[in-house]
């Protein structure tokens, strides 16, 4: 408290020195280039004479005195903001403005110990105007240091209480299984509060060892309101994905707790999977993998044999249903193979550069139809029997979004009836899949067990992104959250 008075009261005493300096100096200028007008008859004769001497004021004189004028002017008021407002650092505005006020104020004084100057100055005011300046700027430069180092104790002082915060702070994370095969590194979550990883557990089991939680980090795990009731400490959740449909929102927003996803980290990595799918589609490469293993080549009578179909993407239309960061990076890359590019979007973007076309005409001209579009109500069930049927017999559909944005009969039965060429899918309605799932041994069907999301590179970003949230809660500068 006291070194807070006492920088305010630098800081005023440099701002009312400022002020007279200021006044000073203004006034010694417009009495001078008043009396400097051409009908003016009110000089003396030895002012007279020391005008006929020097001469008048040229342009350079003005700009000078013009240019120390304004400095003093911005001088003033940044000061007196810094005075109003210490925090705001209107003292490095105010400091700068001296600086340059100085530096003029010398090279004018200069002139009128020379008896150069071209302003009629009286000497005595000038210097006057010169020392309550100097005075200002070494006083400001005493209230910059002491502020710049009450700033710093306060900054270490509020690291030291977030520190010991987190160290009191306990943290639960969930589901490590689904995020490492034992190759990730979870010291940033581990730098956060006291950390305890789990795999996949039981709802019980959750609120077993949850229940003097502070923060839940979780993958899948379903967090529902009976959980949370019984974590009366829960203030933070924070989910290892971008989807958070397993997060009672409502309930969670009741209770003032947190809800933070993490967007973007898969970007690239889902992107990659679609055009592995498409590749490997477009040029029968698991069939040729399959068949030279089995020793087809070597029963050829031909250096080649292409028994299966290979196609060139250029020029196919790749219709992209969701234009969010993924649907943005498979458009590129379908573009840079020369693909017809088409999007079907519930919101028009700004500025796409690809024709934007409806869902029912996405299914009906694509020859390739990948969707990136999160679940809901309104997308439940979008990849049906009826628009299935609208498709080319050559189209092939790509859903690494989520499982029920496929009706998977349909899926089912158009794979089965030759409807569609063939399909792909990182994602199913129940996962982990069940063994009657109606997509096992669907001919034509690429299936992968929800790995779009799961690189090396983005599993990385993953853990970086989910500890840089929770740090930012902790810093009270909540970001990605997603219930307010």
């Amino acid at each position: 408290m006291k070194n807070k008075k006492l920088i305010i009261m630098i800081a005023l005493v440099s701002a009312l020195c400022l002020t007279l300096s200021a006044c000073v100096y203004w006034y010694l200028n417009i009495n001078s280039m008043s009396r400097l007008l051409p009908d003016n008859k009110d000089l003396t004769d030895s002012e007279q004479t020391y005008i006929n001497k020097v001469g008048e004021p040229d342009w350079k004189s003005y700009l000078i005195t013009y240019f120390l004028m304004l400095f003093m002017l911005i001088g003033v008021i940044a000061i007196w903001i810094a005075v109003i407002n210490p925090d705001k650092r209107g003292s490095a505005v105010a400091m700068m403005m001296q600086l340059f006020s100085l530096i003029l104020m010398v090279l004018i004084f200069k002139g009128i110990l020379d008896k150069t100057s071209k302003f009629l100055y009286h000497k005595g005011l000038y210097t006057a105007s010169l020392v309550f300046m100097l005075f200002s700027f070494i006083l400001l430069i005493a209230y910059a240091l002491l502020l710049g180092k009450k700033n710093e104790n306060n900054a270490q002082k509020e690291l030291s209480e977030i520190t010991e915060k987190r160290k009191n702070t306990k943290i639960t994370v969930l589901d490590k299984c689904t995020l490492t095969v034992g190759d990730i590194d979870f010291s940033p979550l581990d730098a956060l509060g006291n950390t305890e990883y789990f795999d996949i557990l039981t709802k019980e089991e959750i609120i077993e060892h949850c229940k003097d939680s502070d923060v839940i980090l979780c993958n899948k795990a379903v967090i529902d309101k009976e959980i949370m009731e019984n974590c009366p400490k829960l203030c933070y959740i924070g989910l290892f994905a971008t989807g958070y449909n397993n997060i009672d929102i409502e309930a969670a927003k009741e209770r003032n707790i947190a809800v933070c996803n993490a967007p973007g980290y898969s970007t690239d990595s889902v992107a990659q999977l679609v055009f592995a799918y498409i590749l490997n589609h477009t040029t029968s490469l698991d069939k040729y993998n399959e068949s030279t293993h089995n020793g087809e080549w070597i029963k050829s009578r031909a250096f080649a044999y292409f028994p299966y179909p290979i196609n060139e993407l250029k020029g196919k239309t790749l219709c992209i249903i969701g234009y969010g960061a993924i649907g943005k990076k498979v458009a590129k890359l379908g573009d840079a193979f020369g693909m017809k590019i088409r999007i079907a979007t519930r919101t028009a973007p700004e500025n796409c550069p690809y024709p934007l076309i409806t869902v029912d005409e996405a299914f009906e001209s694509a020859d390739y139809l990948t969707v990136h579009c999160p679940l809901t109500e309104q997308t439940k069930g979008l990849i049906n029997a009826q628009r299935l049927k609208k498709m080319k017999p050559t189209a092939y559909v790509i859903n690494t979004a989520r499982g029920a944005v496929a009706d998977e009969l349909a899926l089912r039965q158009a794979l089965d009836e030759h409807i569609i060429a063939g399909a792909a899918c990182d994602v199913l309605t129940v996962e982990p899949m069940r063994e009657d799932d109606p997509l096992i041994g669907a001919e034509n069907l690429t299936l992968t067990p929800h790995i779009a999301w799961a690189s090396y590179e983005s599993r990385v970003r993953l853990i970086s992104l989910v500890a840089s949230n929770l740090k930012a809660y902790q810093n009270g500068i909540p970001v990605n959250k997603v219930n307010g």
